[in-house]
């Protein structure tokens, strides 16, 4: 239940404008095809270094997370583009100290998607496009992110419409790399100035994502 109420609160200040743009695609969307409005979710396996502290290190640990969103869905032809706005809970690191730093972020993905192979039915794809991640952590540890990072996302789907529903299924696998940093290049942590290795400074995962258009 907390981890919903932040994603509630988390949403709340990024869905408006977003929001905003999702509709003025609607409202321009007349002469082309697409699905339209949908929702998404999934799970996220994250692969980070560990934080150097002094001697010791900050572990990273729980690296399954999970996301969900809104999108929008455009296009004409083989090609679409998707935008939307999603909640990621990505992972939190444990320092010697015994504090915990849990890690989410609110992002604003917009994928430029590719028919493969169109079929009645059952259609792969290709995707990719860049991602807008405005880091969010908890407590003592809100100076150590940066309120903006940016990252680039690549993947690969089926499109699958249910005949006699309306419904279309994306079943989807996603890389997402960091292009720039989400950590600071210095922060304080209990009176202690923590530098994190470049390599620890960048967000990578992969997802598992089933879009659902109406």
């Amino acid at each position: 239940m907390p981890g919903m109420l932040r994603c509630s609160r988390c949403l709340s200040r990024y869905v408006p404008s977003v929001g905003l743009t999702l509709a003025l695609l609607a409202g321009g969307a007349v002469a082309l095809q697409g699905q339209g409005f949908g929702i998404a979710a999934g799970m996220n396996f994250a692969d980070r270094h560990d934080i150097d502290v002094g001697s010791a290190k900050a572990t990273f640990n729980n690296s399954t997370g999970y996301h969900v969103g809104i999108e929008f869905e455009v296009g004409a032809g083989p090609l679409a583009l998707r935008p939307g706005v999603f909640y990621q809970r990505l992972g939190s690191y444990d320092f010697p100290s015994g504090s915990e730093f849990n890690l989410s972020a609110v992002e604003v993905p917009v994928d430029v998607r590719l028919t493969v192979l169109p079929l009645p039915v059952v259609s792969p794809y290709v995707v990719a496009g860049p991602v807008l991640t405005f880091p969010q952590a908890t407590g003592d540890f809100g100076n150590a992110v940066k309120s903006m990072s940016l990252t680039a996302d690549i993947g690969a789907g089926v499109k699958i419409n249910l005949p006699g529903s309306g419904l279309v299924l994306m079943p989807e696998l996603r890389y997402s790399h960091g292009v720039t940093d989400y950590l600071k290049d210095s922060f304080q942590i209990g009176g202690a100035t923590i530098q994190p290795s470049s390599d620890s400074k960048r967000l990578a995962h992969v997802m598992l994502r089933l879009h659902v258009f109406f």
